[in-house]
């Protein structure tokens, strides 16, 4: 057993920290930040899209950050979450059909870019939908813009 714990803590030493990892543990320290800064979010149970498309279309960079982490943040949610299923055991397994399949390569701007260019024309046409959550949307707009069969 003291041979184990000494093999992780070796392993651990010399790990590197993934860049994605650092993109999330900022992305939460911007969210806690944003959530502060505004504090008429903060008694809100979820961000909506009216909140967000405030943060994205702010002048003040850390909104802006907000914005950005944000939708990435949903981004990468969405497609752990539409890429897997629980098995019958319980564990999770990769999903056979999926929801939507979002190119590998697919820059982040491109994601930012994308959810942007929606929530504003939606918003143009349907003003209410500032009350719904922006993490449906985002979902919704993922789901629209990256099918995995093409639409018949």
């Amino acid at each position: 057993m003291g041979d184990v714990g000494n093999t992780f803590r070796e392993d651990r030493s010399t790990s590197i920290v993934p860049p994605m990892a650092k993109l999330k543990y900022l992305a939460c320290i911007i969210m806690v930040s944003a959530a502060l800064y505004r504090p008429a979010m903060v008694q809100a149970a979820q961000i909506t899209l009216g909140n967000l498309y405030e943060f994205c279309t702010s002048t003040d960079e850390a909104a802006k950050n907000a914005c950005t982490f944000y939708i990435l943040g949903v981004f990468e949610g969405a497609q752990i979450g539409g890429a897997t299923v629980q098995g019958k055991t319980g564990s999770f397994e990769e999903a056979k059909d999926k929801r939507f399949c979002v190119p590998p390569g697919l820059k982040s701007s491109a994601m930012e870019l994308t959810v942007k260019m929606k929530m504003g024309s939606d918003l143009a046409v349907f003003p209410q939908d500032r009350d719904m959550p922006a993490v449906s949307f985002i979902t919704a707009v993922i789901a629209q813009q990256f099918p995995c069969h093409k639409p018949k």
